[in-house]
Order: C-alpha cells, then sequence, then structure tokens
C-alpha cells in the first residue's frame, strides 16, 4: 500500500514543476528546464497589455492570458476552499476575466501565486486524502500542464508583429 505523504509528496512536485517551474533544473518531468518555465514565471514576463490581448480578436472567453491565468487561479482557490469544506465555485465564472490593468494583473500573479503556495500547504498537512480530493488533486496536474502551453502559445502570438497589409 502506497502512503499518503509518497502519493502528496509527487503531486506537489508536479504542482511546483507546473507553477514555479523545476526545483532541480537538472531532472524535469514534462517542462523545460530552464528557470522560470512553469506558469508563475511565464506570467511574470507577460505585461499587462500582452495579458489583455485576445489571440484570435474575438474577445471571447479563453482568448486572452488574462482569462487563463484568471481560470488556474479559481481552479486552485476552489480547490482550496473544498479542502476548508467549503463549495466548488462556478466553473463557467472561472473565464470572466478577459482584460486587465497593471494594477489588475499584478493582483491576479500574486493571487494565483498565493493559492499555488496555499494548496501546496494544505497537501502537506493532509493526513489522509478524502477520494474526491485526491481526484481533485490529480485532476489539477494535467489541468495546469494544458494551461501552461496554451499561455506559452498565447504569448508568442501577442508578442509576434502583426503583418504588413
Amino acid at each position: 500500500m502506497l502512503p499518503v505523504e509518497t502519493l502528496i509528496n509527487s503531486i506537489n512536485i508536479l504542482l511546483t514543476e507546473a507553477y514555479a517551474g523545476p526545483p532541480d533544473p537538472r531532472s524535469t518531468w514534462f517542462i523545460d528546464n530552464e528557470p522560470d518555465s512553469g506558469i508563475l514565471g511565464i506570467l511574470a514576463g507577460v505585461s499587462a497589455e500582452e495579458a489583455s490581448m485576445s489571440v484570435d480578436g474575438s474577445g471571447n472567453p479563453g482568448t486572452t492570458i488574462a482569462s487563463h491565468a484568471e481560470h488556474l487561479h479559481w481552479s486552485l482557490a476552489n480547490m482550496n476552499a473544498a479542502m476548508r469544506g467549503g463549495e466548488y465555485g462556478n466553473w463557467k465564472e472561472s473565464w470572466n476575466l478577459q482584460t486587465a490593468n497593471e494594477q489588475e494583473w499584478d493582483r491576479l500573479r500574486s493571487a494565483l501565486r498565493s493559492e499555488f503556495e496555499t494548496l501546496r500547504e494544505g497537501l502537506k498537512n493532509q493526513k489522509e486524502l478524502d477520494v474526491e480530493y485526491l481526484t481533485g488533486g490529480l485532476a489539477l496536474l494535467p489541468h495546469a500542464a494544458y494551461h501552461l502551453g496554451n499561455i506559452r502559445q498565447m504569448g508568442e502570438r501577442v508578442r509576434r508583429p502583426a503583418p504588413d497589409c
């Protein structure tokens, strides 16, 4: 039987890689081994203007880096709330943010980092894991990897010079 501490440690290692970047650049599981190659590092190099640019010009949910960052923040905050006995929020509301000014963007990146750290600490303190929380914690891993890929691609698109007409 696998001790719960071992499973939690593995989840935290992968969450750390996805959000903070590789703890040891010589050994990564699924992302680049450069420093700041996780979600938080990538977002640190994105301006509020870039984060608010729609990659397809539609302004629809999910078409800006800011919307992906808010969605990730929402998902971590909801997992943290659930672990404290709270209820999950409305998933559709996680996509409400499309644009952010500099102050809002700084606040969002800080809030995302805070929820990530809260989750890591909350998981470390678990002595037992309810199956629902285990499944939720495991689901956060591919979820983060998916959005990491999207954010990286979106960053390239918003920084690409507009074609000459």
